[in-house]
């Protein structure tokens, strides 16, 4: 079956097949990815992601060198889900999903996917960028739940404990003589305190408290990137329904909660029907 596609212009451009049809074709030849490979060791995915690194490196076309690098961030993911089994020295899968982060961002800097300028399978490819990006941040609030929820009690237990009051600093004379402490020279002066706030209402929290809050912060704000990304991508989805409705149907439908293994093998199969779409090594 053929569709009639509208260019950017508006005006339509000669007929070009729907994906369903093109990528049953594809399939049958070398559209689908198998993934009946047995699970390895960090070392090998490490070793793969490192691989297609190079490859993406290497490479000119900026379509083509972004699919590479998404390629070998989900060899990196793959590292890092089997580093929660048996890490890999100085280097722990928190780190690993945060690096893999860092990478797909970089591809996704790589191609526009919105714009007059951006074609179908920049915006496919930021689908699913995107949904990646969201599962690795799901995962890492997964990795350090446990410790969210230590500093959660330590914290609901401090200020259930602390002073309703804020505590009134002493008063100092103008000749720095007081009860004891620093000459008045060092206390807080009106330009330096808060705006709208005096010494008198300010409350001192510990610095292991600050530092708690600070890390529970870093923690929780994994889950509100995660809903991010995915909703970012789910904006996307609706303008290339045929491509993603026929990758649910061969891969399984991706979800915030789908393995890491499911992930990848959904995100392999997505990115060789954009090399085979784009024409990209």
């Amino acid at each position: 079956m053929e569709v009639e596609c509208v260019g950017v212009s508006g005006k339509p451009p000669p007929k070009c097949e729907s994906w369903g049809p093109s990528l049953q074709r594809a399939g049958s030849q070398r559209g689908t990815v198998l993934n009946h490979e047995p699970p390895h060791h960090a070392e090998y995915y490490m070793h793969e992601a490192k691989r297609m690194k190079h490859r993406a490196d290497a490479m000119v076309d900026k379509l083509g060198k972004a699919v590479n690098y998404v390629d070998a961030a989900l060899s990196f993911m793959e590292c890092g889900k089997a580093m929660e089994e048996g890490p890999l020295e100085d280097k722990s899968p928190y780190t690993m999903y945060t690096e893999t982060v860092e990478l797909i961002r970089y591809a996704m800097r790589l191609k526009n996917h919105s714009g007059p300028g951006a074609r179908q399978e920049d915006q496919q490819l930021a689908v699913l960028c995107f949904r990646c990006l969201a599962l690795l941040y799901w995962q890492m609030f997964r990795l350090k739940k446990d410790q969210a929820m230590k500093y959660s009690k330590a914290l609901l237990d401090y200020f259930k404990s602390s002073p309703k009051v804020p505590t009134t600093p002493p008063i100092w004379s103008d000749s720095g003589k007081g009860t004891g402490g620093p000459p008045s020279s060092l206390s807080p002066s009106p330009s330096a305190l808060p705006l709208g706030s005096s010494p008198s209402s300010l409350i001192n929290i510990p610095l292991r408290i600050h530092q708690m809050a600070a890390n529970h912060l870093n923690i929780t704000n994994n889950v509100l990137y995660s809903y991010e990304y995915w909703e970012l991508a789910e904006s996307l989805v609706r303008d290339n329904n045929e491509f993603f409705n026929y990758l649910n149907t061969l891969s399984g439908p991706l979800t915030l909660h789908s393995s890491i293994a499911h992930a990848v093998q959904y995100t392999r199969q997505g990115l060789q029907w954009i090399r085979i779409s784009a024409n990209v090594g």
